[in-house]
């Protein structure tokens, strides 16, 4: 079956405090009694970017001991090799089932073969037997992993790469690379494309908006009479958050629906009571 990963929000207790170790065990319990298969903290909507090392030691350290049942893939990708290096090797020496590695992202145009390198050097870095999922998120990174780099890694490094968040928004693409590489689990980051993406043989998804709300998310997993309701729900709240910014809106809804409240961390921003009791009626709308 195909698996739901939830891309774990981080909670701040104030746009410059430090992260509120707290209130991520009640939201993962939470997570976990409605049925998904995972977590991925310190992703794009963890803010990992926005967190220190040892922030983010911090917030793996605690997913992994209030994981209870699920599975834990840590965000550890930074913008320089040697904390990319640090952050992944305690990611996987504490016990995570594998390192989510995002490009490093300051440096824009990379050619295939500086990101190979980038990727290698991690790899050669890590012990035997650890397990990376490369992220392609192009939008936001502006670095795509390309086929060729990713044909470059599993011929020097086959057994470390075991698959791929794509986020870049082109089913096209996510269906090349389940064609192309089944030795890698491929994971869809596009909520809207999650049905296509299962027809198409992928390992699962990995989602925003499973913060708040995985039944949803998880009937479509499931595949069952309610699926292509869901499905269209999916796609209702994603573009509901375009509008707003994913990780604004999910820290803006969760108190409304008795999850713990959070703070973003600057330079996001956390909307206003007036712009999140409007949010949470258009969400309200979509059941009628």
């Amino acid at each position: 079956m195909p698996q739901l990963y939830v891309a774990l929000a981080t909670p701040f207790t104030s746009p410059h405090g430090p992260p509120d170790l707290a209130a991520i065990g009640p939201h993962v319990r939470w997570l976990e009694a409605q049925g998904v298969n995972g977590i991925v903290p310190c992703g794009t909507t963890g803010e990992g970017p926005s967190l220190s090392l040892s922030e983010r030691k911090a917030v793996i350290d605690t997913c992994l001991s209030e994981r209870g049942g699920l599975n834990v893939i840590a965000g550890t990708g930074c913008a320089n090799l040697p904390e990319t290096i640090a952050a992944t090797r305690y990611a996987i020496e504490r016990g995570v089932e594998a390192a989510m590695v995002l490009p490093p992202f300051f440096f824009k145009s990379l050619s295939d073969d500086g990101l190979t390198s980038y990727y290698r050097a991690v790899c050669d870095a890590l012990p035997n037997g650890s397990k990376i999922v490369l992220y392609h998120i192009p939008p936001v990174s502006q670095i795509p992993i390309t086929t060729g780099v990713i044909d470059g890694l599993l011929a020097s490094h086959p057994d470390m790469i075991y698959g791929l968040k794509d986020s870049g928004g082109d089913a096209e693409y996510t269906a090349l690379l389940i064609k192309r590489y089944p030795s890698m689990k491929i994971y869809t980051g596009g909520a809207p494309l999650f049905t296509r993406a299962i027809a198409d043989g992928a390992a699962g998804g990995i989602f925003a908006i499973a913060n708040i709300f995985p039944r949803e998310l998880r009937a479509i997993r499931d595949g069952g009479p309610d699926a292509a309701e869901a499905q269209a729900k999916a796609i209702q709240i994603t573009n509901i958050f375009k509008h707003y910014g994913a990780v604004s809106a999910i820290k803006a809804l969760m108190p409304r629906l008795d999850l713990p409240a959070s703070s973003c961390r600057s330079p996001l921003v956390n909307m206003s009571d007036t712009e999140a009791d409007a949010l949470l009626a258009s969400i309200e709308a979509l059941k009628h």
